[in-house]
């Protein structure tokens, strides 16, 4: 039973990431759709799914930094683990690699 939970897990974190990928490619035609919270949830997705993709992803330097922010706030209460969160996708929106 638990084998079939993680396929069916994995197969919906798969399809998830299959559409916000779609609807951030549609972000980017139409000016009014913020397409890149789809492909950070895209790459969220994919890197839970596939320990290999995870790999593949870290090889990105500005993707490697978004992922590390995310697992640090793992052990954070709901509201500071938001906050972080939305600090950690802009600056993987905007390109910046510390906080200095």
């Amino acid at each position: 039973m638990g084998r079939f939970v993680s396929i069916a897990v994995k197969t919906l974190l798969i399809a998830t990431s299959a559409c916000c990928l779609v609807l951030g490619f549609v972000g980017l035609l139409v000016p009014l759709m913020p397409g890149f919270i789809f492909f950070a949830i895209a790459v969220i997705c994919l890197a839970t799914a596939s320990p290999t993709l995870r790999v593949k992803l870290n090889a990105i330097p500005a993707v490697k930094l978004f992922l590390q922010d995310l697992d640090d706030q793992q052990d954070l209460a709901l509201k500071p683990r938001l906050q972080a969160g939305v600090k950690s996708a802009a600056r993987l929106l905007v390109g910046k690699q510390h906080d200095n």
